[in-house]
């Protein structure tokens, strides 16, 4: 056995017990473990609320803001533009003191994020219970804005525990969340989730029309010297990005997004997790990235817990995974199952839901909720091959099996401990090691 597989069967800590719970957004559990998790549960959120009052109203956290926005099905390489007003954008705490102002563009795709002006303070902030977003959005030529509440227990829940970075802080415990993230559907509809290392959907939102009847020269006009604009040529904005004129003209005609797609369809979700077979001797740590734009992290000391415990996911979009083959060396693969772009940076996982659909027909979103039984479960199988050159995937479930695409892929073997190409297993120090075999709290 590889000397970094032997700590990976201890029970995982309790924070990241409860991380995974609460990322999985259901304490559904293998028949003979869930009547320990409901018992641990009920024990966690009495722990909770005997810790501090309102501790998920006062406490400080380090998070920050990031955007994103949808893109057009009819024109996968062109995107449209979104742009916050210059001074109505904001988070408030429980005591409507601001903890975030904000002024941005929505460049990034759907689910991802790109940063924006103003923020929150570095030092730490409160989590927010109330927003506002005041946006204009040149493809529909309207202005929205959009108010709400936050779910401020779920959020602390899930911005509390800790985990280890593979990436810019490579070995350090860190948040799992530190991130609010919002995108903007069309025709007003707007999506929050807490974002950083794992990515959930908190909450969605319908914004209202509003300044009916002002131009942008009007609005522009209004403001005070000095401040953020919006470009008067929409027809220039539009163009600019990269959008085909045809595309254009189709826009100027009436033509706007389906927000159904984002608020609805892409959010079904299904009874599965991953698997690994063929030249695998076990899955030690996974990536998960969905096509409902949720993304799930599981590090060596909870797979035991991810592989006993079942949940509903938006259907596989890319996945990476750390394993160790028949030889016991490491490996790690990253691989998409989507052949092409549906629009700019999201991936058209058509094949994918059609699979899902065939195998869980007349799926909903009414379904979401629903806690899957074990005898509910499918898996998404990667098969490895001996050489590691060939890569297939099926969704399986009893004796049926599904074929899932699979586009672009990125295999390396790695030296023990190691997560990366070009990593050496000297260079890393053994609390770090540790880190990585038993958690944050090792």
């Amino acid at each position: 056995m590889n000397p970094d597989e032997r700590h990976t069967k201890h029970a995982a800590p309790v924070m990241d017990r409860r991380r995974l719970l609460l990322t999985l957004g259901v304490g559904a559990l293998t028949t003979s473990k869930r009547a320990n998790a409901q018992s641990w549960l009920h024990h966690l959120s009495q722990s909770l609320k005997g810790n501090t009052v309102n501790a998920y109203a006062t406490e400080l956290f380090k998070w920050d803001l990031t955007f994103c926005s949808y893109g057009l099905d009819i024109d996968p390489k062109g995107q449209g533009s979104v742009k916050t007003l210059w001074n109505d954008n904001w988070f408030k705490d429980t005591d409507s003191n601001i903890v975030a102002n904000f002024y941005t563009g929505f460049g990034a795709a759907w689910g991802a994020g790109s940063a924006g002006m103003g923020g929150t303070n570095p030092r730490g902030s409160r989590l927010p219970k109330t927003f506002r977003l005041t946006y204009y959005d040149y493809l529909e030529d309207r202005f929205y804005q959009v108010e709400g509440e936050l779910p401020m227990r779920r959020m602390y829940e899930l911005f509390k525990p800790r985990t280890i970075d593979k990436d810019v802080e490579y070995g350090r415990v860190i948040p799992c969340f530190n991130d609010l993230r919002i995108g903007v559907a069309p025709l007003g509809n707007v999506m929050i989730w807490a974002a950083g290392n794992d990515q959930v959907e908190l909450q969605t939102y319908h914004g209202q029309v509003v300044m009916q009847g002002v131009t942008r020269k009007r609005y522009n006009d209004s403001l005070p010297g000095g401040t953020f604009t919006l470009m008067e040529d929409r027809d220039t904005v539009l163009l600019g990005g990269r959008m085909k004129p045809e595309t254009l003209e189709r826009i100027k005609a009436g033509w706007v997004p389906d927000p159904t797609w984002y608020m609805r369809t892409i959010r079904v979700k299904y009874p599965w997790r991953h698997k690994l077979t063929g030249n695998v001797t076990r899955m030690t740590e996974l990536e998960s990235y969905q096509g409902n734009a949720e993304a799930q992290t599981i590090g060596a000391w909870e797979m035991g817990l991810y592989e006993a415990t079942t949940a509903m996911r938006g259907v596989p979009d890319t996945a990476k995974f750390w394993f160790h083959d028949r030889s016991g060396v490491r490996h790690h693969l990253w691989i998409s199952f989507s052949l092409r772009e549906r629009a700019v940076s999201e991936s058209d996982l058509s094949e994918v839901w059609a699979a899902f659909e065939k195998m869980f027909p007349g799926r909903s979103m009414d379904d979401n909720a629903y806690a899957p039984s074990d005898e509910d479960m499918a898996t998404v199988e990667v098969n490895i091959s001996d050489d590691f050159k060939t890569f297939t995937a099926s969704l399986v479930k009893g004796t049926t099996r599904l074929p899932l695409p699979v586009g672009r892929t990125q295999h390396f073997a790695l030296e023990p401990y190691t997560h990366w190409p070009g990593q050496k297993t000297d260079d890393i120090k053994p609390e770090v090691k540790r880190r990585f075999l038993l958690g944050p709290d090792a």
